[in-house]
């Protein structure tokens, strides 16, 4: 009875080790499937980059004129001043 136990236990054993090594060779299959697929660019991602970009342009230039006025005599004094648009 020994015996048999011995060789029982290593049939389960060979068993499971070949479990494992199939599913350690799909899991390596679908990762170089997905490590092969293109990557696609999502276009709503870049169209809102985009429209923010020209949001954050459009207000440093409104609040910061590429012209000092007159009546500041020292540009650090009208260096943050906010005016209302053009």
């Amino acid at each position: 009875m020994f015996g048999s136990n011995i060789a029982l236990n290593q049939r389960v054993t060979e068993a499971r080790f070949r479990d494992f090594l199939a599913e350690a060779e799909r899991e390596r299959l679908v990762h170089l499937a997905l490590e092969a697929r293109p990557r696609a660019r999502r276009a709503g991602i870049a169209e809102a980059r985009t429209a923010m970009a020209t949001v954050l342009l459009r207000a440093g230039s409104w609040l910061m004129p590429e012209e000092a006025p007159d009546r500041c005599s020292n540009p650090a004094n009208c260096a943050f001043e906010l005016r209302p648009g053009q």
